[in-house]
């Protein structure tokens, strides 16, 4: 009998963005699976719970300057002022730090291989490069700690790197072992950031989570049942450089919404990041809590509620791949570069899922295939 392989996966664990614990979850089941013992620690940074984000957070209160609201204010700006000029030495105080903490408990000399992924960790940040900053600690502590080898498995990949992260991520890259992304365009990204890497394409592997997971009971339902997740507001804007006010932003998602009424659907609110709970709870107060505000504070809630749901639409794309496995009709709110290539590759044809879960199977039987005789 072989001995038991130890896999050390490095991803976005501790966050509000449910899709990343999606991931997480799915590469832990599939290493599981193929009878692994696994361990999991986070990549970048430590964010807070889905649960723990509020009202409250989405401004600040006006009012009269008092020394208990400026003090906050002057707080803030002198933390944007470190993470403008410091930002590499801001990410390691704050999170660098903690990400090496994790790995006190993990038996380093015995780890047969470090899997990076997946998600969108291949990229470059506007002030701050956290997630170059993190590969390249991943890189250098595989070289003088853990030893081993590294898969970067099932990443996305978006164009546009500081001078930092382009250099970070060439160097890295070139060093591990086997590189998966999830699709054609991180693929062809990569490729461009370091010529002569070995570059395949396994689907993204959320795709491959099981039926059998706490919440995916299918429930019976007498009406249709639209989901509608808000998009963040200021990220939209921000990643398009537009100036509409919040008003007329709105004033589009309610016309999908009603367009959807009147197609016969009874339509509610849903989210699956922090940032669009606290949007989605804004634009409930828009339209004068005419609509129910669906509850999901975890992965669990999450895929109890698609199962309850026959359409979904969406600007995030993991919400969308639970929702597919939740045998909805999706549609995708397009954001960005990602979710055009996810809507042209899976949602303007029915893709065949239990096709994608082979391709990921096999993904991840090659993978440890590699691993024989080290």
């Amino acid at each position: 009998m072989s001995e038991m392989k130890k896999i050390l996966i490095v991803n976005r664990k501790y966050t509000d963005n449910l899709g990343d614990r999606a991931i997480g979850a799915a590469l832990v089941q599939l290493f599981v699976k193929k009878g692994c013992q696994v361990y999991h620690v986070e990549y970048s940074s430590f964010g807070k719970d889905i649960a723990s984000f509020g009202p409250d957070e989405t401004s600040m209160t006006s009012g009269a300057g008092t020394k208990a609201s400026k003090s906050p204010k002057l707080l803030r700006n002198f933390k944007r002022f470190l993470a403008l000029n410091f930002p590499k030495a801001v990410w390691f105080y704050g999170s660098g730090r903690r990400v090496l903490r994790q790995i006190r408990a993990i038996p380093k000399d015995e780890i047969d291989l470090i899997v990076i992924g997946g998600g969108q960790l291949i990229q470059s940040e506007e002030d701050n490069d956290k997630f170059a900053y993190a590969f390249r600690l991943w890189d250098w502590l595989n070289r003088h700690l853990f030893k081993t080898k590294m898969a970067v498995l099932g990443v996305g990949a978006k164009e546009g790197f500081s001078p930092y992260a382009a250099r970070a991520f060439k160097n890295g890259l070139s060093r591990a072992d086997l590189i998966y992304v999830r699709d054609h365009h991180s693929q062809k990204v990569i490729e461009q950031l370091a010529c002569g890497l070995d570059v395949k394409i396994m689907p993204d592997p959320a795709f491959s989570l099981s039926a059998d997971l706490p919440g995916q009971q299918a429930a019976e339902t007498e009406e249709k049942l639209a989901l509608v997740g808000i998009y963040d507001y200021d990220t939209y804007c921000k990643i398009h450089s537009l100036q509409v006010a919040r008003s007329g932003y709105y004033q589009e998602w309610q016309s999908k919404i009603e367009a959807l009424s009147a197609a016969g659907f009874s339509v509610r609110l849903f989210y699956s990041t922090g940032t669009d709970k606290l949007e989605t709870q804004q634009f409930s107060e828009y339209l004068g809590g005419k609509y129910e505000l669906a509850a999901v504070n975890s992965l669990d809630d999450l895929f109890a509620l698609l199962n309850s749901a026959d359409y979904v639409y969406s600007g995030r794309m993991h919400a969308l791949i639970l929702a597919l496995l939740s045998g909805c009709q999706v549609e995708a709110f397009i954001t960005n570069t990602k979710l055009k290539v996810f809507a042209e590759t899976y949602l303007e044809q029915s893709p065949d899922l239990e096709a994608l879960r082979q391709e990921i199977e096999q993904a991840i039987d090659t993978v440890l295939a590699s691993l024989s005789g080290s």
